[in-house]
């Protein structure tokens, strides 16, 4: 059992099983040794898609949650495509539904980024965009898209 797997079982979790983006796009795509890994929503792994905007209907534990949904589906993604063990995080670009008033997106945002970090140990620490945004798709609370390096 790899590293990365061990890490899974001793958090307790277990990646979600996702179908082709809905859309004309690629989940992922490679080139020059990097991953680069399109949008994930906030969507569990029953399909529900938590929704909301932070300072509406929407707390801070709540867009935590969100954000930790959004990243186990990236870390899915590259699970696919190139295995969680050659995976490297350098950027992580994050969005929040919010609304005018609400500047804690970087609380929320570590919810993701903590997560990265669990599972992938040092190669899930990473450089971070985390930016409010008026709505996303679906009424997600939050998206994450990553760029990855292909170790080994």
């Amino acid at each position: 059992m790899t590293t990365v797997r061990k890490r899974l079982e001793a958090l307790s979790i277990e990646l979600p099983v996702l179908g082709p983006p809905r859309y004309a796009y690629e989940a992922t795509t490679c080139w020059g040794g990097l991953l680069y890994v399109s949008g994930q929503i906030s969507r569990s792994a029953s399909g529900e898609v938590l929704r909301g905007r932070l300072g509406e209907d929407a707390t801070v534990a709540h867009g935590v949650l969100a954000a930790r949904t959004a990243a186990l589906n990236l870390l899915a993604r590259v699970e696919e495509a190139i295995g969680l063990d050659r995976a490297r995080v350098l950027k992580l670009n994050a969005w929040a539904a919010s609304a005018p008033d609400f500047v804690d997106q970087p609380t929320v945002i570590d919810g993701a980024s903590q997560l990265l970090i669990d599972v992938l140990g040092n190669h899930g620490r990473h450089a971070r965009t985390a930016l409010p945004t008026q709505v996303l798709p679906q009424g997600a609370l939050v998206e994450l898209d990553a760029t990855i390096a292909v170790r080994g």
